[in-house]
């Protein structure tokens, strides 16, 4: 055998090295347990419960395609189904160009807009920051979806849009 001048000479012996190894970890595994035995269940707890408090980070998720049932329907009918699958899928309007998503009138209503129409917005949001921010707002930018929370002045601002599209078809 070939000695080495720093000490042992080499075994090449993995599984011996790796069952020391182990051993090690087990050791340490057990001394840990014994010293902080609480330490892995508030590791748990605190995992499961950040992901229940994504509203305040203001996230915007949308249920998958497992957590919705292929026969979902609201109570006017519709298939909320196929309006998650094609926001997924891009086969949506709101996958394309500019779009204001917001709650008028008690129902959800949708708000195509130009590009100068979609910059107006951002630039009234922008410049609405000191006012006390109460309706949420969703603005789409071909495909891309932000939530806004703004004021009241500027929400107002948005349904006059809304009805002057529906009486005159573009803005």
């Amino acid at each position: 055998m070939r000695s080495n001048a720093w000490g042992r000479p080499p075994q090449n012996d993995i599984w011996g090295d790796i069952k020391v190894l182990a051993l090690w970890i087990f050791i340490v595994g057990i001394v840990g347990y014994l010293l902080f035995p609480d330490f892995f269940h508030n590791v748990y707890d605190q995992l499961t419960s950040a992901t229940a408090n994504t509203e305040e980070i203001g996230e915007i998720t949308l249920p998958t395609s497992s957590e919705v049932k292929d026969t979902t329907t609201t109570g006017d009918g519709t298939d909320t189904n196929s309006v998650y699958n094609s926001i997924y899928t891009g086969d949506s309007e709101i996958s394309d160009g500019y779009w204001a998503l917001f709650v008028g009138d008690n129902e959800f209503q949708q708000l195509s807009l130009s590009t100068e129409s979609y910059a107006y917005i951002i630039r009234l949001i922008d410049g609405d920051r000191k006012g006390e921010a109460t309706k949420i707002l969703l603005l789409s930018a071909n495909g891309n979806i932000h939530k806004y929370v703004v004021t009241e002045e500027v929400y107002n601002i948005l349904l006059n849009l809304n009805m002057i599209n529906g009486r005159s078809g573009t803005i």
